[in-house]
């Protein structure tokens, strides 16, 4: 007897196949019918998902920041006050290098329907630890500031590797004198 996937199922493997896709060629080159011969399912499958290349390739993105936040509060739910933090940002680290690729290959693809986006998720998260863990004047301003000292302080990482170790004690060196207890 055949075994048929939930919705769910079928979801997640127009995804893989989409995300094996955009890292092998890119997203520009991407096409539907790629992504469904890969996921193993029918065309109108996709459209029962996605309404777009577009609408899948946020989806992709939506699925990576979700993955990159999940980790971080993994690692912040690891320690306890403000070395919460700190966790949360090395994670961050280790994380976009570890999916640098497929970052670049999501986000420097934006369709003009992006050029208003919402909150940044992973921003959100930091600003809600930074509310528990600190009595900071603006966790808000905050949260953006470690963030995109996270995200540069990886992508230089990226392009000068022998920095590494110098750019994570500076990151460490940073959050500690923010978020003292």
């Amino acid at each position: 007897m055949a075994r048929t996937r939930s919705s769910e199922q079928r979801r997640g493997d127009l995804l893989d196949a989409a995300e094996r896709l955009v890292l092998a060629k890119g997203v520009e080159p991407l096409r539907i019918d790629d992504v469904v011969a890969g996921a193993g399912v029918a065309k109108g499958t996709f459209y029962l998902h996605f309404a777009s290349k577009d609408d899948l390739i946020a989806a992709l993105r939506d699925r990576y920041v979700e993955r990159f936040v999940t980790r971080q509060r993994q690692a912040a739910d690891a320690e306890t006050g403000p070395a919460r933090v700190e966790a949360w940002l090395l994670a961050g680290i280790a994380e976009y290098l570890s999916d640098a690729r497929l970052h670049d290959v999501l986000f420097r693809h934006a369709p003009a329907a992006q050029a208003e986006p919402g909150p940044n998720p992973a921003v959100t998260a930091l600003r809600q630890l930074l509310e528990k863990e600190t009595s900071l004047p603006d966790p808000g301003a905050t949260a953006v500031l470690l963030y995109h000292a996270m995200h540069g302080g990886a992508d230089h990482i990226l392009h000068a590797p022998e920095d590494r170790r110098r750019l994570l004690d500076e990151v460490t060196r940073l959050c500690r004198a923010l978020v003292r207890a």
